[in-house]
């Protein structure tokens, strides 16, 4: 595997196995165990549409609830 498309896979992985996790908690309510936060309020948007960026490039199946 070349390096650009092992780039791509660790993206996909990193989407799909971590960040679009979703757990049940003992209530009964879903809920992402493991996300990204930024307390730059100015960068918040920006860094949402990187990840969403990134989520596209790579092909990553988002997790739909």
């Amino acid at each position: 595997m070349n390096q650009p498309d092992e780039l791509k896979e660790c993206v996909k992985v990193f989407f799909e196995q971590y960040l679009d996790r979703r757990e049940e908690s003992d209530g009964g309510r879903m809920f992402a165990p493991i996300y990204v936060s930024c307390c730059r309020a100015l960068m918040l948007q920006s860094l949402g549409e990187l990840l969403e960026k990134m989520r596209v490039l790579s092909g990553a199946e988002e997790v739909k609830e």
